[in-house]
């Protein structure tokens, strides 16, 4: 991240803004190159008609005035022409050459100890967040207040009026889609019902312990609580999670019943290499999954996720899962090898088993990761059409 100071006069011509001295100006930016290939159906590792690509080129600024601060994220989404050869027309993530605002926000003490951030912005709460694993992120128009009045705690007020994501409407039907809209184009999300997300959250963290609870009441669609416990023992990180899901009348069609969840994780280093294990379970009747309502459940919290198996499997009802990993370093390149298994005994289409190998390397200036994954399912017709290898390549260079 670079830090830029400038003058009065140099912010007139190059932000068109007031006459006093803006403060405290950073601009960063990444270039990143995202690809994908699988074997899934008939298709062939590493052919282009089982790959998808993108290229995204990003830029942020931040900065204050007196007390008010400031940020903006502008994407360049594109193809960069990896159709002609590197991925299918058809299976391209991106709208080629759109450009957009990710964020675009200003933040604002309302008291001595509370801050207003106000505008479209990036969000991390339980049941609804940010998802990065992505070419680009997806991000919400929202007013957030962060109060720090009572000693180790930090209590957090959000009200979430849209995002740029493509969800289900109000008869499950998918809209369009994809994940999210890589135009940066917004609208009022859950659903398609016009709801609205209050949350409430209150964030405890002293002598080794930590406690986040989070309140959500998602207009027209559920309330939905959500806990989890973090306390060091012997160095083994030990944390416990709960949450649950209660659907409103207007919904009750599509999940006719409350969800609750719970899970457990533990992780702990040893000789250099970071273990992990982690178990979660969600009840068996007809409710919303525990995962990001604004993504159509695309991702959880819940410590049991893979890289595919993810809030499509272990947040939905009925399942079962246990994840194990293990990370650590061989010289300058990064290794974690994780396998999670999915059980469900509702749906057979979600019985799966992940396993990863992630490896990571800086060559100069150049950020590299690599995605090694083998998918299985217990159903044959679901691991005929799904179950695959896939390749997943990310080069990214930041500044």
């Amino acid at each position: 991240m670079r830090k830029i100071i400038i003058s009065a006069a140099a912010a007139v011509m190059a932000l068109s803004t007031t006459a006093s001295a803006l403060e405290d100006i950073k601009v960063n930016g990444q270039a990143k190159v995202w690809y994908e290939s699988s074997d899934k159906g008939a298709a062939d590792l590493l052919n282009k008609n089982g790959a998808s690509g993108e290229v995204v080129f990003k830029l942020g600024m931040t900065g204050k005035q007196g007390n008010v601060g400031f940020g903006a994220t502008v994407y360049q989404n594109s193809t960069m022409g990896l159709e002609g050869g590197l991925v299918s027309a058809a299976r391209t993530n991106a709208v080629n050459g759109a450009m957009y605002v990710g964020e675009a926000y200003i933040t604002t003490p309302i008291s001595e100890n509370t801050l207003l951030k106000f505008g479209k912005q990036e969000l991390q709460t339980p049941l609804a967040f940010t998802e990065k694993w992505n070419a680009s992120p997806n991000t919400f128009n929202a007013a957030v207040a962060i109060n720090s009045s009572l000693d180790n705690v930090t209590i957090i007020g959000a009200y979430v009026g849209q995002d740029n994501t493509n969800l289900m409407n109000s008869t499950g039907t998918a809209l369009n889609g994809a994940a999210w809209k890589s135009d940066g184009e917004v609208s009022q999300n859950y659903f398609g019902a016009g709801a609205t997300t209050f949350a409430l959250g209150a964030l405890y963290k002293n002598n080794g312990l930590a406690v986040n609870a989070w309140a959500y009441e998602i207009s027209t669609v559920a309330k939905a609580f959500w806990v989890d416990a973090a306390v060091n023992v012997a160095n083994v990180n030990v944390k416990a999670y709960a949450a649950t899901m209660m659907a409103s009348d207007s919904v009750k069609a599509l999940f006719p019943d409350d969800t609750t969840a719970f899970a457990l994780s533990a992780g702990t280093a040893v000789s250099g290499v970071k273990l992990f294990a982690a178990a979660s379970m969600v009840s068996d009747d007809a409710g919303i999954p525990v995962a990001n309502t604004s993504t159509n459940f695309k991702k959880t919290k819940l410590p049991t996720a893979g890289v595919y198996t993810d809030g499509m499997y272990v947040a939905q009802p009925d399942s079962m899962a246990i994840k194990v990993k293990a990370a650590g370093k061989i010289g300058s390149t990064g290794l974690a090898l994780q396998a999670v298994n999915n059980s469900n005994d509702s749906v057979a289409a979600k019985e799966t088993t992940e396993i990863d190998l992630i490896i990571t390397q800086k060559v100069g200036d150049i950020n590299l990761k690599g995605i090694l994954m083998n998918r299985s399912f217990s159903d044959d017709a679901t691991d005929k059409s799904t179950g695959a290898t896939h390749v997943r390549v990310i080069a990214s260079v930041n500044f």
